[in-house]
């Protein structure tokens, strides 16, 4: 035991002790420690993050602009932006410095935060035991350099570390990569909430196939056509190819007409194109137990209604390849319209990426009745697997190869020797209208587009946060067991418990009166 004897031992140890303190202080902010037990590590830094930070080469500021008193899920963002920010720091080396300005009654912080794009929300708050319209602050910038990105607006903690990290990426990036979109803006057929998305981390640049495409373009994102390209335009899409440009395609077999409850297949030079690099799109419309919905309208009498009802032709996808780090972390993914695809031989190098249920179906063409009440097929699901997404890579011969006029053009490459294409059977995957507004859609795109792109540092983000927790499908007949179970076994239990205690209760009688007669 310690044993301070003089005033001189007791200033020595109070000394030696703060002493301790303080360096214990300086050691643990760069020994940075945070047990995490969820179960993609949600409350803690991807390494893809600390990768992306401890690359800083310059000092880079956050200045938040957060107001305080915030109601609940507000507050809870606060504090989750808060560790995200103290982990950045404590991963940076030193480089990454961040400070938190309320501007509520700062004229000259809320004059700097709409400078910098933070405008002020509305919210409902309860103040004095009434509910009143306030203005608040809930944004970020990151300055680095001459250069600033800012987070106008964070009011949930659902994908902040992706938009922390990738914001940071590109505030940081020399050169970001371009990504070239094929897809004409009319009113069925949009990209341009894709485009937002795409813009944190990549340059975007509209592309045409009519014109040779520029060489800076890493990626093309191409929704399906319908006509048949014109010699050019394949030539020009071959020789992107050839040249190490990657392609992301959604090319499905079916032109959909659900209004009128048909569909018709197309015809296009497209899918020879296709089946040259490998992959072979089939003419049956697949069909999944493991649906969407959509509203019809029903009569009843003179009444009529809008009905939610299951629909095969839009399949919710829950069959991932545990393997590739572009789908292996999805939960769901909804198609629409789909055919199988397959490789055209054993010799290519075809990846599956995903699938639909065991209970599959199929409708036959040239024509099909998609009208959801007046097909029995529909209700029929024979099938197993069937992949409606796939990869092909490799070292892969020109299309033009054995082109006698275009073969001898200039700068010809007849050879291309890290082929990449990603392939959804899907036609308008792509689409803002349809499959492209959808949460989990987004996630597969970006991730293929991140593959491609050879920039995976973000894969790994984006699929840690928790969107669906789909249910097993269970068989008809497991489900009324199961429906029996909850009927019955309560009860049961109940009248056990009773004769336990009866017969416990019983045990007691019996033995008092052998005691006391």
């Amino acid at each position: 035991m310690l044993n301070i004897s003089t005033k001189k031992q007791f200033i020595f140890y109070t000394v030696l002790i703060a002493a301790i303190i303080i360096i214990f202080n300086l050691v643990s902010r760069s020994l940075f420690f945070r047990l995490d037990l969820t179960e993609n590590k949600m409350y803690s830094l991807s390494n893809s993050s600390k990768s992306v930070i401890e690359k800083l080469d310059d000092r880079m500021v956050t200045k938040v602009f957060f107001s305080k008193d915030l109601p609940g899920k507000y507050a809870n963002s606060r504090r989750y932006l808060q560790d995200l920010l103290e982990e950045y720091q404590a991963y940076s080396k030193g480089d990454f410095h961040f400070e938190f300005i309320n501007p509520d009654d700062n004229q000259e912080a809320q004059n700097e935060a709409r400078g910098f794009g933070i405008p002020p929300v509305q919210l409902q708050v309860v103040e004095n035991d009434k509910l009143e319209i306030k203005n608040v602050y809930m944004g970020l910038v990151f300055l680095y350099n001459d250069k600033k990105e800012a987070l106008p607006i964070i009011q949930t903690t659902e994908g902040l570390e992706y938009d922390l990290t990738s914001s940071i990426k590109k505030i940081t990036a020399t050169d970001l990569k371009k990504v070239g979109i094929v897809s004409p803006e009319t009113k069925e057929v949009s990209t341009r909430k894709l485009q937002q998305l795409l813009d944190k981390t990549y340059s975007i640049q509209k592309v045409s196939l009519e014109n040779e495409i520029p060489i800076d373009v890493n990626t093309v994102l191409m929704n399906g056509v319908e006509d048949s390209l014109s010699m050019d335009e394949l030539y020009n899409l071959d020789q992107f190819l050839m040249r190490g440009g990657k392609l992301f395609i959604g090319q499905g077999r079916l032109k959909t007409e659900l209004q009128q409850g048909f569909a018709a297949e197309i015809h296009t030079n497209m899918f020879g194109f296709l089946e040259h690099y490998g992959f072979h799109i089939g003419k049956d419309l697949i069909l999944d137990r493991r649906c969407g919905q959509i509203r019809v309208q029903q009569r009843h009498g003179f009444f009529s209604f809008a009905n939610a009802i299951e629909y095969p032709p839009f399949p919710l996808i829950h069959n991932f390849s545990k393997d590739n780090i572009i789908v292996k972390n999805l939960e769901e993914v909804q198609a629409f319209f789909i055919n199988e695809i397959s490789p055209i031989d054993s010799t290519i190098n075809f990846t599956s990426l995903m699938k639909t249920s065991d209970k599959t179906g199929s409708i036959s063409g040239p024509y099909y009745n998609i009208y959801p009440m007046r097909n029995p097929q529909m209700g029929i699901f024979p099938l197993k697997h069937k992949t409606i997404a796939a990869m092909v890579e490799g070292n892969l011969k020109s299309y033009f190869a054995n082109n006698s006029e275009y073969s001898q053009k200039e700068n010809f490459q007849s050879q291309g020797s890290d082929v990449q294409i990603l392939l959804i059977s899907d036609n308008e995957f792509f689409n803002d209208y349809r499959a492209g507004s959808i949460p989990e859609n987004t996630d597969f795109i970006l991730n293929g587009i991140d593959y491609l792109s050879g920039d995976r540092e973000l894969l790994e983000i984006r699929s840690r946060g928790v969107t669906t927790r789909p249910l097993d499908q269970l068989s008809d007949g497991t489900r009324r067991i199961w429906k029996w179970l909850n009927i019955f076994l309560p009860a049961l239990l109940v009248v056990l418990l009773g004769l336990y205690r009866w017969k416990r209760n019983s045990n007691k009688r019996k033995l008092l009166e052998e005691i006391y007669g």
